[in-house]
């Protein structure tokens, strides 16, 4: 019990101390959580597998027949670019906005910083027959681009930032994410449970090159909008599940998030809309388990994030920057009904497939789909936060070292996938000058312990 203790609380300050980086992928919620179900494409909420269960439904760790340990990374690399086609904007004697790499502003240029390490940890013990606990510690989110500044025409920066202030040249946000799953589970009846987490999150944030927006402040100082370092912000939420056994062969699990409420970010009162509130969306899972042989099961699961209720992602772009430019000062960035990024709530579509090959090692496969938050008339804002991503394709496998280890392996590609600006501002190129592109790839690597 001495080793297990000491194993545990490694693990955890092992995963708190790592970043948790970036993965924007459906939408910036990751395509799954826990190398097994990663493997599957995300789907598993009626498939309790491991202690990561919780991270999807905490319903299902009451099903962990034991307690397990469960630590890993992922290296997650994606690839972001914009290309501006236009060589003139609509106002005249100013380039148009994104500058691109060549001399006349056209050209495309490419994000740095391109891979990443995310960390995940999972604990689950049960109390008795039909109750357990469990904590779960994962990276759930992440905008993350650096389009340096000698990369566009003139090193003048990608919003122009260096002719409004030249320690701002280079452009670019980073958006981390870190939640806590704190969570218990009970059987009502033998084939049926419910579960209820308590998730404490923290999240950081910080971007440069956006001083030339300063003008669209609502406060008219713009003096908390970019370049102010990194700034961190807690919050919470809630997550309540159930998982259903309908028979031997078929399972149904259904989990709820509520909105993670975070502290609004002082050092970017004036990006965000309402001061610089920028809470994280509610979801919900719902999945499907069917055993259609002793040796192969298959999952489905739907996700639907609601990002059309959090302002400082929803709110429209282009509108609200016209308003603002009109004098109405609640339109503007961080007021009260200011510029969002216009990101539309999305629903994702998850298959996964796994072949118990042996006794001791078993495959997977997945692919979902889900059409990207971003519209065609925010591209402009969107250029620092491309996540157009909507397909993922996945592999997996576990092989088991002992009786009581196991070693988990998952890859996932997500190919490119790119959205043409409708862009109706003056200060862009005009319909179809903008376009932003984004392809990634992850994989990932867990250890599980059982006893």
């Amino acid at each position: 019990m001495r080793f297990h203790r000491s194993t545990l609380t490694a693990s955890l300050i092992l995963a708190m101390t790592m970043p948790p980086g970036a993965q924007a992928t459906n939408g910036y919620m990751s395509h799954g959580f826990g190398t097994k179900s990663k493997g599957m494409a995300g789907a598993g909420s009626a498939l309790p597998q491991d202690a990561m269960i919780s991270a999807s439904n905490v319903a299902g760790v009451v099903w962990l027949s034991e307690q397990r340990l469960d630590i890993g990374a992922s290296l997650f690399s994606p690839h972001r670019n914009y290309t501006q086609h236009a060589s003139e904007s609509g106002i005249p004697g100013n380039p148009p906005i994104p500058i691109g790499s060549d001399a006349d502003f056209t050209g495309t240029v490419d994000s740095d910083k391109e891979l990443f390490l995310i960390p995940h940890f999972a604990y689950s013990r049960p109390l008795d027959d039909v109750s357990a606990i469990g904590v779960s510690l994962y990276g759930n989110g992440g905008m993350n681009t650096t389009y340096r500044s000698e990369d566009t025409t003139m090193r003048l920066g990608t919003y122009g930032g260096a002719m409004a202030q030249p320690s701002d040249s280079n452009t670019g946000v980073d958006l981390s994410q870190l939640a806590l799953n704190l969570n218990y589970s009970r059987k009502l009846t033998d084939d049926f449970s419910v579960g209820a987490g308590l998730i404490l999150a923290y999240q950081s944030f910080k971007a440069k090159g956006l001083s030339s927006l300063g003008s669209l402040a609502a406060d008219g100082n713009p003096d908390n909008l970019s370049s102010r370092g990194r700034e961190g912000v807690f919050g919470w939420g809630l997550q309540v599940g159930a998982l259903w056994q309908l028979n031997e062969r078929l399972s149904l699990g259904a989990a709820y998030q509520t909105q993670v409420d975070f502290e609004r970010f002082d050092k970017y009162s004036d990006l965000f809309a309402e001061d610089g509130d920028l809470d994280a969306p509610a979801l919900v899972n719902i999945g499907l388990a069917f055993k259609a042989r002793p040796d192969l099961t298959l999952a489905f699961d739907v996700q639907h994030i609601w990002y059309g209720d959090v302002d400082a992602l929803s709110n429209d772009m282009t509108k609200n920057i016209m308003l603002c430019m009109q004098g109405y000062t609640a339109h503007c960035l961080g007021g009260s009904q200011g510029v969002g990024f216009g990101w539309r709530d999305m629903t994702v579509y998850k298959f996964g497939a796994q072949w118990a090959m042996r006794p001791d090692l078993t495959l997977r496969a997945g692919y979902s789909y889900g059409k990207q938050p971003v519209p065609a008339d925010g591209v402009l804002f969107n250029v620092i936060a491309p996540a157009v991503i909507e397909h993922h394709f996945t592999l997996g496998l576990t092989k088991e070292l002992s009786k009581r280890t196991e070693l988990s392996l998952a890859a996932m590609y997500a190919p490119k996938s790119d959205l043409d600006c409708g862009c109706l501002l003056p200060l862009s190129g005009g319909p179809e000058s903008i376009n932003i592109a984004m392809d990634q790839w992850e994989l990932e690597l867990s250890f599980g312990l059982r006893f």
